[in-house]
């Protein structure tokens, strides 16, 4: 991955999200309103920021004011916390890494 890419990795996880399209017309109403639901999810909040890295998502999050990190030393140290918080995970797309909020 060379450049990081936000819109077109929150696109890539919805598609991931709503799988492929079925082949009957009227089912592909519904994955159409189901893609388009989850891509809102992901743009409304539910990923918090995308990156090159973990470190660099949350370094992207903080600036966006997506994450406060003032009680943490460092980046590295707030990463850390994120993770053992055990309440979000990491998804990795082409277009960067994606941090995403599991209690939205």
């Amino acid at each position: 991955m060379t450049a990081v890419h936000e819109a077109r990795a929150l696109a890539y996880l919805a598609r991931q999200d709503a799988g492929p399209p079925p082949a009957d017309a009227e089912e592909r109403a519904d994955w159409r309103t189901e893609l388009r639901a989850a891509h809102d999810d992901y743009r409304a909040g539910r990923a918090v920021a995308v990156g090159v890295d973990r470190l660099d998502t949350v370094r992207r999050a903080v600036r966006a004011g997506r994450h406060d990190a003032r009680d943490h030393q460092d980046l590295a140290e707030a990463l850390a916390a994120v993770e053992h918080g055990c309440m979000s995970y990491w998804r990795t797309t082409p277009y960067g890494v994606a941090w995403i909020d599991n209690e939205f």
